[in-house]
């Protein structure tokens, strides 16, 4: 098990650096197994990480494995774990569209894009909090009920799975669609569709969850 969940990790981690969703010192990655946190180091590339750096924490943050420190965003990490049961693995990145969001204060949310709405319905905005912080998760508590992909004022972005996969294919998606409506807006703004339209792509949505 420790050593699939360690595989899992770097996979995910070499994913974000080669697809440029983090640069050398960003990014962290973690998952939750049997009451044990296992998270990306601190200062270490996501590109080059190897199985043996991973860090193996209790539920409070205290090292039970690994030479290194854990990401300075650990308490991120834990507090998306304390706040729903159902979720196995936390994607933290700065993917530039999303990030880019972020920073300008503005959730990420389209009445255009049918993918937007099937997918997310927005992604909120947290309010601000300083990284390595308490404060840095304070803002993430009012969305995360309903939320999967969260952006971090002026930081960055979250998602959060069932697994790692599903967790960056979570951020991946929304960093697509930011940079789908990034583009939009340079070409002259979206075209929403008609109010019966977008009304049937939620219920569309609606059906889909109650499955």
């Amino acid at each position: 098990m420790s050593e699939q969940i360690r595989k899992q990790i770097v996979e995910v981690s070499r994913l974000l650096y080669d697809k440029g969703m983090v640069n050398a010192y960003e990014g962290n990655v973690s998952i939750l197994a049997d009451n044990r946190l296992y998270i990306t180091p601190s200062t270490t590339c996501k590109g080059f990480l190897t199985e043996d750096l991973i860090v193996v924490t209790d539920i409070y943050g205290n090292i039970i494995e690994g030479r290194r420190k854990p990401s300075s965003e650990i308490k991120l990490h834990l507090a998306a774990y304390r706040k729903r049961a159902d979720i196995k693995a936390v994607v933290h990145a700065h993917s530039p569209y999303a990030t880019a969001y972020a920073l300008a204060n503005k959730p990420i949310e389209s009445r255009a894009y049918p993918e937007m709405i099937m997918l997310f319905d927005r992604v909120p905005l947290a309010v601000y909090g300083t990284p390595s912080t308490d404060e840095v998760y304070c803002g993430m508590d009012e969305h995360i009920s309903n939320h999967d992909v969260i952006l971090l004022a002026n930081h960055g972005i979250i998602a959060i799975g069932s697994d790692v996969y599903d967790a960056f294919f979570k951020l991946e998606a929304a960093e697509s669609i930011a940079k789908v409506l990034t583009f939009a807006g340079l070409l002259g703004g979206e075209k929403e569709l008609a109010p019966h339209k977008i009304e049937e792509l939620y219920e569309m949505r609606r059906s889909k969850k109650q499955v």
